[in-house]
């Protein structure tokens, strides 16, 4: 009976099944065609979905995807594939492939194009932020040099001037009045006015940074040996660089000039024993050295010599006799050149220069060669012996002003009109005048000139000091008043002053020195001169002994 309902069963399993399976047959077709109708929606989304994209690509999207987004997304759990309805799983991966190529772009810094001219508004936008971008690092980089150390501006300093000084007053005395203020540099006196009772006039240099205001303030309120010195604030130099006549461009002026810089400059290093030239000196052992030299072959270095000896022919037709390298060949500038033959046969003019057109002028022929051989003399007068070359002054004084080296005259634009040939010669001959204390060397007055306005003799002096200090105090007593030491005699005092006194007997051997180069000087402060001596009317008198200013004052007629 068991096995009986056991086949029944099994029969109406296998019934049922069939039954199943023939009922799935339909809904199998009906899930197909479905699927098939669920692609067609796909398909249309995703060519909607891809014509908005297309439409608003300019706008820049932002996604943030969290960890928990990409691991659900990358994993292909069961939650993920549940959501996805049947037949959309190729879909749904082309979605995702989709979405990883647009934010990468979105990562990368692509330009994005827009429709209608947008693109290049975008492209204009990106420059602009560059160019604010290097600006910003430039202005980083030059915040960072500001930081940095800075060279000092070491011409500029800040100075006060000082109407009147009285004759006593000295350098020492100044320079100890303004070290106790902060940022001194440096004093400089000028040179006494007989005009003003001798009085001469003053600088005081200090620092840039001072507060000179303040300073000249107190100043005001200091007296020196009974003189108000009368300080004002001394202003900055306005034009450091002046121009003269542009006629000083034609080639002739500058020719001349070159003659009359190339003496200027010989003389000042005469003068200062400047490039002197070297002489020939006999060796002590000549005998010997004449030997070996007969034995050997002549040295190079006598060659050199004979070299130096020929350049300097040149030099020497012009009174110039000296070693500096600025006057080396000067005279292959100074000689001029021209066709005279060639001209005398064509029947031309050659009495006058090339741009000369006889007295109606011309243009100013211009010379680059001669232009630069005459700055570098120019330079060299300026900075090494302080000479104002085209102002023909001098400034004896400057390293102790508060401006070194502060004016220098220059050459101006040539003028565009014609120049005649009178106009040149005339601005030759009285630049060379203006030019005449500086062409002559120094001449000292000779020995027995001095000897008439009251020249010293050093022995006498010194034998003047020590009979002064030697004094008789009674039989066999002297003294000494230097050291107030007592003797037995005179020539044990004249023993005791020079040797335990010597620095007193050198500095009157100096003040003799310095009383005799100033007598010999004939630039000295003179006395002013009379005017009823002026008409030449009357026979000349003698002029009285010009000393230091400190032993004379001027009459008052």
């Amino acid at each position: 009976m068991v096995e009986e309902k056991t086949d029944e069963k099994k029969k109406d399993g296998e019934d049922g099944e069939k039954k199943e399976s023939a009922d799935d047959k339909p809904d199998s077709k009906e899930a197909g065609d479905d699927q098939a109708e669920l692609q067609k929606k796909a398909k249309e989304y995703l060519e909607a979905k891809g014509g908005s994209e297309e439409s608003g690509a300019g706008k820049k999207r932002k996604r943030k995807r969290t960890k928990d987004y990409d691991e659900d997304a990358s994993s292909g759990s069961d939650s993920s594939d549940e959501d996805v309805p049947p037949g959309m799983e190729n879909v749904k991966k082309e979605e995702n492939a989709d979405e990883e190529k647009e934010i990468k772009k979105e990562e990368e810094p692509t330009e994005v194009k827009k429709e209608d001219g947008e693109g290049e508004d975008v492209k204009i936008e990106n420059e602009g932020g560059e160019k604010e971008v290097k600006e910003e690092e430039e202005k980083r980089q030059d915040e960072a040099d500001d930081d940095g150390p800075k060279p000092r501006p070491l011409h500029k300093t800040s100075s006060i001037f000082l109407r009147n000084l009285a004759p006593t007053i000295t350098m020492q005395e100044i320079e100890a009045m303004c070290k106790r203020y902060p940022g001194f540099l440096r004093a400089a006196i000028a040179d006494p006015d007989p005009a003003r009772r001798w009085f001469r006039r003053g600088w005081i240099s200090f620092e840039r940074g001072v507060k000179i205001k303040e300073i000249c303030y107190s100043l005001n309120s200091i007296r020196l040996r009974d003189c108000e010195l009368g300080p004002i604030v001394n202003r900055d130099l306005t034009r450091r660089i002046r121009t003269v006549n542009g006629i000083t461009v034609d080639k002739k002026v500058v020719r001349n000039d070159i003659k009359l810089a190339a003496k200027v400059i010989n003389n000042l290093d005469q003068r200062w024993g400047l490039w002197k030239p070297e002489k020939e000196s006999t060796p002590a052992n000549g005998n010997q050295d004449d030997a070996e030299k007969k034995e050997g072959d002549e040295p190079m270095e006598e060659k050199e010599p004979e070299k130096k000896k020929e350049e300097s022919n040149g030099n020497m037709s012009l009174g110039l006799c000296s070693n500096n390298p600025v006057l080396h060949n000067i005279t292959d500038y100074l000689i001029e050149e021209a066709s005279a033959e060639e001209e005398e046969l064509l029947g031309r003019n050659n009495d006058l220069e090339d741009g000369e057109e006889g007295e109606e002028g011309a243009k100013i022929s211009r010379d680059d060669d001669l232009l630069r051989v005459l700055d570098r003399m120019i330079f060299y007068l300026r900075i090494v012996h302080s000479i104002d070359f085209y102002n023909h002054s001098e400034y004896p004084n400057e390293d102790e002003m508060p401006n070194r080296c502060g004016i220098m005259h220059a050459r101006a634009v040539p003028p565009s009109s014609n120049v005649g040939p009178s106009e040149i010669e005339d601005y030759c001959a009285s630049f060379e005048k203006k030019m005449g204390s500086f062409l002559q060397p120094r001449a000292d007055l000779t020995d027995d000139e001095a000897q008439k306005l009251g020249m010293k003799n050093e022995e006498d002096e010194v034998e003047k000091f020590v009979m002064a200090n030697t004094q008789e105090l009674g039989k066999d007593k002297w003294l000494c008043p230097l050291s107030g030491k007592k003797f037995k005699g005179p020539d044990f005092v004249r023993k005791h002053i020079f040797n335990k006194h010597g620095e007193k007997v050198e500095e009157v051997k100096k003040e003799v020195q310095f009383y005799n180069n100033y007598l010999k000087d004939p630039k000295r402060p003179q006395l002013t001169e009379n005017p009823g001596n002026k008409g030449g009317g009357g026979s000349k008198r003698e002029a009285p002994p010009r000393g230091p200013p400190e032993q004379y004052e001027p009459t008052i007629n």
